[in-house]
């Protein structure tokens, strides 16, 4: 009697510990920002920003100034621009943004735009004081229905939140050179 008793804790031992280890979160997942959804207004309350996504633009081309010289930048793909509008609450702090594609896949913004006017990646946003930002992605255009743009705060911290925007349900009309301007 006692091998079977012994039998059946090791069984139900196994079994929890199975259960536990499919069910609970790896690592990664456990130190991730928590994500928030922006409401119907298109407004994200982060813990430390909040933001809006005032509209998307896409582009096969997009155009600027810089020191007086005209860029231009194409792409064989397409350029998907984020307008924002977003206000630091306590304390001033930069924010990286992501987007998640239609299929999972994430892109960061475009290396080849670092530098267009109002970018987010150079834009610091303090507490109190609204501003406008631009994200350009470059990305394959059946990425863009379905996907959404998550922002958060640069060099994350762990237990901060992600605000996330839903993104369009049809493809914004792709103009053919897109001027940025500041």
């Amino acid at each position: 009697m006692t091998f079977l008793t012994n039998f059946a804790a090791v069984l139900i031992g196994v079994a929890a510990l199975g259960t536990m280890r499919s069910t609970v979160p790896d690592y990664n997942s456990s130190f991730q920002p928590f994500a928030v959804y922006a409401d119907k207004q298109g407004i994200g309350q982060g813990r430390l920003f909040s933001a809006k996504l005032v509209g998307l633009k896409t582009a096969g081309a997009i155009s600027f100034s810089r020191f007086g010289e005209d860029v231009w930048r194409d792409t064989s793909a397409t350029f998907l621009i984020a307008q924002l509008s977003i206000t630091g609450r306590s304390e001033s702090r930069q924010l990286e943004a992501i987007w998640v594609g239609a299929t999972g896949r994430q892109y960061t913004p475009s290396d080849r735009l670092y530098d267009v006017p109002r970018n987010l990646s150079s834009a610091r946003f303090e507490p109190g004081l609204t501003d406008r930002t631009v994200v350009v992605f470059e990305l394959p255009e059946d990425e863009i229905v379905g996907g959404q743009l998550g922002l958060v705060t640069r060099s994350q911290m762990v237990m901060d939140r992600a605000v996330h925007f839903a993104g369009p349900a049809i493809v914004p009309e792709k103009q053919t050179n897109l001027r940025l301007e500041p």
